[in-house]
């Protein structure tokens, strides 16, 4: 009997400690519990705070960034003569276009392939003057001044073509003000838009501009260069820097045109000077380019760029013919259904180099009184864009990460 109680006492003795070690083991879990949540609550404040920090470090950088660009308009402009500033419209255009005399002259963003252009004509025509005179001795003055009139013509079509308006649309700023504010769902079903609308018994669709904010005209596309939408956009050519559009895209087939024809000049004499040099001091052809290597690289450079201006006329030639700008080629947008602008080879030529062109749809030189608030609300605006296509954009790694 006494083995049997000693044995129940020690049965007792065992569940009583583990019924205080689970206790024990509650009372750590419960501890691990709150620290965890007294953890998870000091995290989400600092979240908050660090959201709050945010918040108001992009509103100080839109309020900077809002002040330097209105204190650089305002030191550009004119003023009245109580002093207040006189904005024009191309003080806060949105496009990429550099102005010059006060919006009198509008270039692309980027200005190289204009120069190049520029400098590889004054070149050729310094190495003509240089030796003109050689080339026919009895008439010196025939080739220094046909060289100088084809010059002078090809410049201008250069100056007129490369600092018009090519045709570009004005946007519509006040959408972007109106979809301030609302979801990015909403705003994405209401940019992805698009209508149909009847040219000439033809159905022809239009498309929405997400970033002009307007239904484009048909024949019109958006320039990711210049950042504008041009009317009737042939393309945007870098040996001019400039969009080819409606309202410049006679000057460009001149520009061509006359390039062409002067190249083609240059060639002619240089090839002259070499064969009469051959035939004068009965040398080889390789003696002679070795006496004269600036007529011998004119002449191939000049060769190359009769070969692909005379390509390009003959291109656009057809493209007259067709009525068909050269972005609508590229697209193939016409190859399912009949063109509507096609009116014959004689209408076509006339309507697009003899046909009156309206007035340009913007006065760059215009003056605006800008709304700087709301100005302040597209920055803010695009602002949340960046941050949430950011956030996406890290999601979406994530995902791809995980998988």
């Amino acid at each position: 009997m006494d083995s049997n109680n000693e044995e129940e006492i020690a049965e007792v003795r065992s569940d009583n400690e583990s019924v205080k070690e689970s206790f024990s083991q509650v009372g750590s879990e419960s501890e691990k519990v709150g620290s965890f949540a007294k953890d998870n609550s000091t995290n989400v404040e600092t979240q908050i705070g660090v959201d709050e920090k945010e918040k108001n470090t992009e509103y100080k950088g839109i309020q900077n960034t809002l002040w330097e660009w209105k204190s650089k308009i305002t030191r550009r402009c004119e003023c009245f003569p109580d002093g207040v500033p006189r904005v024009r419209v191309y003080h806060v255009w949105p496009g990429k276009n550099v102005f010059f005399f006060r919006g009198r002259m509008i270039c692309g963003p980027d200005p190289r392939g204009f120069m190049l252009t520029l400098i590889s004509i004054v070149v050729c025509e310094w190495i003509m003057f240089s030796y003109s005179s050689e080339v026919s001795p009895r008439i010196p003055g025939f080739v220094l001044i046909t060289s100088l009139i084809l010059s002078i013509i090809v410049l201008t079509n250069l100056f007129l073509a490369g600092t018009r308006d090519p045709g570009i649309i004005p946007r519509n700023e006040k959408t972007v003000l109106m979809e301030t504010g609302t979801s990015t769902q909403s705003k994405s079903m209401s940019r992805s838009r698009s209508r149909r609308v009847n040219v000439n018994g033809i159905e022809i669709k239009v498309k929405y501009c997400r970033i002009c904010d307007i239904f484009r005209p048909p024949r019109s596309s958006h320039c990711a260069v210049c950042d504008n939408c041009v009317d009737k956009f042939d393309h945007h050519c870098p040996w001019i820097g400039q969009c080819i559009g409606l309202r410049n895209y006679r000057q460009y087939l001149m520009f061509v045109f006359s390039a062409f024809i002067f190249f083609l000049f240059i060639f002619v004499v240089s090839a002259w000077r070499i064969m009469k040099k051959m035939s004068i001091t009965n040398k080889s052809a390789s003696e002679i380019i070795g006496q004269m290597p600036e007529t011998f690289v004119l002449g191939i450079f000049s060769l190359m760029l009769v070969c692909f201006l005379g390509g390009l006329l003959v291109f656009h030639g057809y493209l007259i013919s067709l009525n068909q700008t050269a972005h609508e080629r590229f697209k193939q947008r016409y190859i399912n259904s009949a063109n509507p602008y096609n009116k014959g080879t004689i209408e076509n030529i006339k309507e697009v180099l003899f046909a009156k062109l309206e007035p340009s749809s913007l006065n760059f030189r215009e003056i605006v009184e800008p709304e700087w608030n709301s100005i302040a609300k597209v920055l803010s605006y695009s602002s949340e864009r960046a941050r949430s296509e950011d956030l996406q954009t890290k999601m979406e790694t994530q995902c791809k990460y995980r998988s």
